[in-house]
């Protein structure tokens, strides 16, 4: 049982986990390419006997240290990310070992706005916005952000409603 279902209120479910677009990973794989680049760089030119024995140490270093770099900004930016609706809240958690969550309750919910670029529709990821009186709140790089932007609007209608009846 993870973090957010541990956490839920009497009666409270989930109905909709946004996920992230893997475009996320797109800076730590080009850094991790640009390690494996680095296996190719010609250090034979350079005219110092240490230097040249030891090229491929040398390589191999500099594309464990890249590799590291990327599995860090990984980490980073996925960070055990979860954005998930429920019947009455909408909760953000991140982090692996240091948690930090935060939560809005639907009912105070005012807005949701969705907002993709060309590359983002292409892709299909984007942001979407939730505003309450006080807070606004961005949750980036969503795969399918209109789904996500229907889901809540749907519980904050399904809210209003049972207020009314």
């Amino acid at each position: 049982m993870g973090f957010i279902e541990s956490n839920l209120m009497q009666d409270e479910q989930v109905t909709y986990e946004a996920q992230l677009h893997p475009i996320v990973f797109w800076a730590p794989i080009v850094v991790a390419l640009l390690g494996i680049g680095c296996l190719f760089l010609p250090f034979e030119r350079v005219d110092d006997p240490w230097f040249q024995s030891h090229a491929w140490f040398l390589r191999i270093a500099l594309m464990l240290v890249l590799w590291l770099i990327a599995i860090i900004r990984a980490i980073e930016v996925h960070g055990g990310k979860r954005y998930v609706v429920t019947n009455r809240r909408l909760i953000f958690k991140r982090g692996i070992i240091r948690r930090r969550s935060h939560e809005l309750l639907l009912r105070k919910c005012e807005g949701v706005q969705t907002e993709q670029s060309i590359v983002g529709r292409i892709l299909g990821y984007g942001s979407v916005t939730v505003t309450t009186g006080e807070v606004t709140n961005t949750y980036d790089f969503i795969r399918n952000p209109m789904r996500f932007s229907t889901m809540i609007n749907q519980m904050i209608d399904g809210l209003s409603r049972d207020k009314t009846e």
